[in-house]
């Protein structure tokens, strides 16, 4: 598992003060782009979100912070790879269950690639 640190910050709620839905996928998405970027040492990792699942289990508030996504790979296969991640906050408090699928991406075929060895080796590493 790999922690990601994220910056809870008033733009991100709503009016009832917690952090909205749609912050929570724009927060997820900041942490996996952190992740696989320092993974995979690419400046702008190519990938692409095919499916999220979310389920939140305790108001996140701004208040909450310092927060973190915690990453861990669940499933690998050809061009595809499924990340269980985990929106905590003062270390161990859990807020969001997250399961995100996401496919390599070919920028100048506008299509799904294979994983290549060294990106398969390095996610198998993070296989919880």
């Amino acid at each position: 598992m790999e922690r990601v640190p994220i910056e809870l910050t008033e733009e991100l709620t709503d009016y009832l003060g917690h952090v909205t839905a749609y912050a929570h996928l724009k927060l997820l998405e900041e942490a996996r782009w952190r992740w696989l970027r320092d993974l995979w040492h690419e400046s702008e990792p190519a990938f692409v979100l095919a499916r999220q699942e979310l389920d939140y289990r305790r108001e996140l508030l701004v208040d909450d912070g310092p927060a973190a996504v915690e990453i861990t790979v669940e499933r690998l296969s050809r061009s595809s790879f499924t990340l269980a991640e985990r929106i905590v906050t003062s270390g161990t408090t859990l807020h969001t269950t997250s399961r995100a699928v996401l496919v390599r991406w070919d920028r100048s075929e506008r299509c799904s690639t294979p994983l290549g060895r060294h990106e398969l080796a390095l996610l198998a590493r993070h296989i919880g």
